[in-house]
C-alpha cells in the first residue's frame, strides 16, 4: 500500500477536500507564494546596518564600557579561562 500525497494530487486530500498545508496561507507550502529557497537565502542577514561587535573592539561596548560577555568569568568569552576546544572535547565525560 502506498502513501497518499496531496502534493501529487493538485493539493487535494483523498476525500477531495483541499489540503490546507499546501496553500500559501500555510507558510511556504503553496506554489503561489514566495520561493522558500530565495527566502531561506535571505536568512538572518541584515543589510545597511553596522553590527558593532565588542570582541572586535578590545571587549568594549559602543559607549566605551567593558562588555561583560567578553570576560572569562562569563563562560568561555575571555582568553584567560579554560580553552573551549579542550573543554568541548571532554564532552559529557567526567
Amino acid at each position: 500500500m502506498s502513501t497518499y500525497k496531496p502534493s501529487e494530487h493538485d493539493g487535494l486530500k483523498q476525500d477531495g477536500t483541499p489540503d490546507k498545508r499546501l496553500s500559501s496561507d500555510h507558510g511556504f507550502g503553496g506554489s503561489d507564494g514566495p520561493d522558500p529557497h530565495v527566502e531561506g537565502q535571505k536568512g538572518g542577514s541584515v543589510s545597511g546596518t553596522d553590527n558593532y561587535k565588542p570582541s572586535e573592539h578590545d571587549g568594549l561596548t559602543k559607549s566605551g564600557e567593558e562588555d561583560q560577555r567578553t570576560k572569562s568569568t562569563h563562560g568561555f568569552g575571555g582568553s584567560d579561562g579554560p580553552d573551549p576546544h579542550v573543554e568541548g572535547q571532554k564532552g559529557g565525560s567526567k
